[in-house]
């Protein structure tokens, strides 16, 4: 891309009709000379006071509706609700007692429990609301509360004449007193009569008479049992199966008492007694029948229907009053909200169309007095990254869009002299991308191990600005990876090398990949994986572990560091030497901590390369050196071995040795005849 000498300036659009208009208007020019800064403050200040003033307007119109309508969600619509959720479980209660006392089952009285408690719980809930509540309805629920309490007194008497039938009928309890102890008599002495009866003589006489005693006790208990079911039931048939054996029996009773000479002394006195009993027994089903045909036949349900119903019928009303109340006071409510909420949405539209027509003007003014010159600088920028680094723009004014044009016209002179400075940073660049082979290049020529080993690690820290460095590499058995080089500029550690100061940290073991734990050391990943990690960030590393893993890591920097770079030392059989390892990369301008960059990476990775190759061929050149060493020990072994061969040849040699095979004979000889003195005699 080339530029031009000569610039071109652009110039201001042909104002429009509509500005023309504006530009007329009182105001508008002293409005132009000002900065943007004041313009912006006045012209949105007058929006932000129009807003004020709609919603001061709108605030005070709709207040009285915003009052109405937490008092109709606090207190009105909760107070209604819960009124007509007392008058349900009023009726609940009222219909469980009755249930209750019409069939008896314990269901409809633990259904009368709940809704108490719940009804109860209503009137709690109504008792919160009494402040709010109008005179009339707080005099109600007083009077409500009153007529509770009286009420619920009543289902517990109730429920226990229910469950007693002698105290809830009184007809029953006279036929099962007075009655049952009569008609019991009665029955008893006939049975005795006509016992003592059957034992006299059979004659026509006394046979008749034992007709008659069984037809009266016939007669006498089926009257007595269509009583019973009569109390029982109220069954009408009853009551005229009690009249119809009630005649028969009256004329059996006759009879009998007709023939009364015909019984003995004794079997008179039973009559007589029958007779008491029976007067007595008869009296009573006049009374009975009453009973059973009043009101009152049953307690429980007269109390209920006297009592229990016209309280509950009384609160029913009271709540229905109250929830009637509410209803109204609900229904004026809303109707009031309603007229404060369209007045304030009348007074709202008007502040909006007041402000919408001043923010068109303002909006008019702002697009030609400071979007316009935006928008032609913007032009001009447009230019400048199709490639015409010549343009410049106008300065129309000396506010801050004018500064802007004279800033951006600097910027694109600046421009101009940067591409001249990025293309001798991309010099420097490609000058810096044909350094690492000549540092390889001397690596090769090192021909001591330990300042081999240093340079590659001071090389590779200072070209890629790493605050620290780790060189491992692997022990004889290739078990384990050693600290071989260790250097931290930041902690001024330097360990390893020719420094003289040992590395003292344990190497680190060297498992398969399926023995390794989730979290690896990293240096024995690369090792066993042959990859390079480059980590931006260690703490979001969730891969890796770089807590404490070996005892003194804190020493060399390694559990702070945040960026990190490990490289895999490889020869040329693919096989893995060591690691080269870089900590925290410095940024050249800030000096703050930055992750790697991916081009000094692939440059390291080279560089790695070419290390190994060195260290390979150093490796290769002390083991050949070794060899010859032992090929040198293996010859003089030999020589001495023949020189001793000669020794042994001489005849001086053999004649040494002849003499002394001949003392160690002798020596033995003695020896034998210090041991068996009788040998030595014979």
């Amino acid at each position: 891309m080339t530029t031009q000498s000569a610039t071109k300036t652009t110039k201001p659009q042909t104002s429009s009709s509509a500005w023309m208009f504006l530009d007329n208007l009182p105001g508008v020019k002293f409005f132009k000379n000002l900065n943007i800064g004041a313009r912006l403050i006045i012209g949105f200040g007058v929006l932000v006071i129009l807003t004020l003033l709609g919603a001061g307007f709108s605030y005070v119109g709709s207040d009285n509706a915003t009052k109405n309508i937490n008092l109709t969600a606090d207190v009105r619509v909760p107070t209604a609700l819960v009124s007509s959720r007392a008058q349900a479980n009023l009726l609940k209660m009222l219909g469980d007692v009755r249930g209750y006392l019409a069939l008896g089952e314990q269901q409809y009285r633990d259904g009368y429990e709940q809704a108490r408690q719940e009804f109860e719980a209503n009137l709690n809930e109504l008792e919160r609301y009494k402040s709010e509540l109008s005179p009339d309805n707080q005099a109600r629920l007083d009077q409500l509360q009153a007529n509770f309490e009286e009420w619920s007194a009543i289902p517990g008497r109730l429920f226990l004449l229910r469950d007693d039938q002698l105290d809830r009928e009184p007809a029953y309890r006279l036929l099962a007193t007075d009655g049952v102890k009569q008609a019991g008599g009665v029955l008893i002495d006939v049975r005795q009569l006509i016992e003592l009866q059957g034992d006299r003589e059979p004659t026509a006489t006394n046979l008749t008479l034992l007709e008659d005693l069984a037809e009266f006790e016939g007669s006498f208990a089926a009257m007595l049992s269509g009583l019973r079911g009569y109390t029982t039931t109220r069954n009408r048939i009853y009551r005229q199966e009690y009249d119809v054996n009630k005649t028969i029996n009256d004329f059996a009773w006759e009879r009998l008492v007709n023939q009364t000479d015909s019984f003995d002394a004794n079997q008179r006195t039973i009559l007589n007694q029958i007779e008491q009993n029976r007067t007595t027994f008869l009296e009573l089903p006049d009374d009975i029948f009453t009973l059973l045909e009043s009101e009152r036949w049953r307690e429980d349900l007269y109390l209920f229907t006297t009592d229990a119903v016209p309280k509950a019928e009384r609160m029913q009303e009271l709540l229905g009053e109250i929830t009637r109340d509410q209803q109204l006071l609900l229904e004026s409510d809303l109707n009031t909200g309603r007229v404060g909420l369209r007045t304030a949405n009348r007074q709202i539209l008007i502040n909006g169309v007041v402000a919408l027509i001043l923010g068109v003007l303002l909006t008019l003014i702002f697009r030609e007095n400071i979007a316009g010159p935006i928008v032609r600088l913007t032009d001009v920028a447009e230019e400048i990254r199709s490639g015409h680094l010549d343009v410049r723009a106008t300065i129309e004014a000396r506010d801050e869009i004018g500064t802007l044009a004279e800033t951006f016209n600097n910027m694109t002179g600046q421009l101009q002299s940067t591409l001249v400075q990025v293309r001798k940073e991309k010099k420097r660049a490609d000058d810096l991308l044909h350094v690492v082979i000549p540092i390889g290049v001397d690596l090769s020529h090192e021909k001591d191990f330990n300042r081999l080993l240093e340079n590659m690690l001071i090389e590779a820290k200072t070209f890629c600005r790493a605050n620290g460095g780790i060189l491992y590499l692997r022990q004889g058995d290739e078990k384990m990876l050693r600290y071989a080089i260790i250097r931290n500029t930041s902690q001024n550690i330097a360990l390893g090398g020719t420094t003289g100061k040992a590395v003292t940290l344990p190497p680190l073991p060297l498992e398969d990949e399926s023995n390794q734990s989730n979290q690896p050391h990293v240096a024995t990943y690369v090792t066993l994986n042959g990859v390079t990690l480059n980590i931006p960030d260690t703490g979001a590393a969730e891969n890796f572990d770089f807590s404490n893993q070996q005892n003194g890591a804190e020493q060399v920097g390694y559990l702070t560091a945040t960026s990190m770079l490990a490289i895999p030392l490889k020869n040329s059989e693919n096989k893995v030497l060591g690691v080269l390892q870089l900590l925290d990369a410095q940024d050249p301008d800030a000096g703050h901590v930055i992750p790697f960059d991916q081009n000094l990476q692939q440059m390291m990775e080279s560089f790695s390369a070419l290390a190994a190759a060195a260290l390979e061929a150093y490796i290769r050149e002390q083991g050949l050196r070794q060899e010859i060493k032992q090929l040198r020990i293996e010859i003089d072994e030999v020589k001495r071995q023949q020189e001793v061969t000669e020794i042994i040849e001489t005849d001086f040699f053999q004649d040494l040795q002849a003499k002394a095979r001949t003392i160690r004979e002798r020596g033995r000889r003695l020896k034998r005849d210090r041991s068996d003195p009788t040998e030595s005699d014979s």
